[in-house]
């Protein structure tokens, strides 16, 4: 009987412990962000320089002048950490016109009008391809989700580094000055954007 009671007991205290252990939550696989814009691809145009607001109005000015907005194409600008796609949106599926990796984005900006955006990609071998587009109701969105994807691309980069490399880097040249760049680049950019707005109101808002 005694035998009995104290197996009871053990059995008793054994399911009261596991029952009183917390249950452990597994992180969840993390998904990429995707922001997808509509907006008018008006082309590509190969510069000289990988950046340069000069260089990135030129190319805008550039394809402006030579073409009309009725040859400008309809597309997804879909925008991830990792990517820049520009997609042309068909009946039955979807065709990928350009893809970029972000880590050889090298600069960004929104043009002397506001509507209009680009950024240059290094494509390798010393040349730099410009890909331009317009965007309603203005470009300040798609600069900055650009924006956030290389950042986010940067401090991805820097948690991989050993800490050794991490301690050094500001020492040493950081393999990801690319997206430093960018980074000032778009900061500028969206203030001249701002700026912009806040000087050009619009008719119907002057008293």
């Amino acid at each position: 009987m005694a035998e009995r009671k104290s197996a009871k007991a053990a059995a008793g205290s054994s399911s009261q412990t596991s029952s009183d252990v917390p249950l452990q939550e597994f992180p969840l696989p993390k998904t990429e962000l995707v922001q997808k814009f509509h907006v008018l691809y008006l082309g590509m145009t190969s510069v000289s320089r990988p950046i340069g607001m000069d260089i990135i109005n030129g190319a805008i000015e550039g394809l402006l002048s030579s073409s009309c907005k009725d040859d400008w194409t309809p597309v997804i600008l879909s925008i991830a950490d990792t990517t820049v796609a520009v997609i042309k949106e068909k009946e039955e599926d979807e065709e990928v016109l350009v893809e970029c990796r972000v880590r050889f984005l090298s600069f960004m900006g929104v043009g002397r009008d506001v509507h209009t955006f680009a950024f240059i990609m290094d494509t390798g071998s010393q040349h730099f391809a410009c890909h331009i587009f317009w965007c309603d109701p203005n470009a300040g969105l798609v600069s900055e989700a650009v924006q956030a994807a290389c950042v986010l691309r940067y401090q991805k980069c820097l948690v991989a580094r050993p800490p050794s490399q991490r301690a050094g880097s500001s020492s040493s040249p950081s393999a990801d000055s690319v997206s430093r760049r960018v980074t000032t680049s778009v900061k500028r950019g969206v203030q001249s954007l701002i700026d912009t707005l806040k000087t050009k109101k619009q008719p119907s808002e002057l008293p």
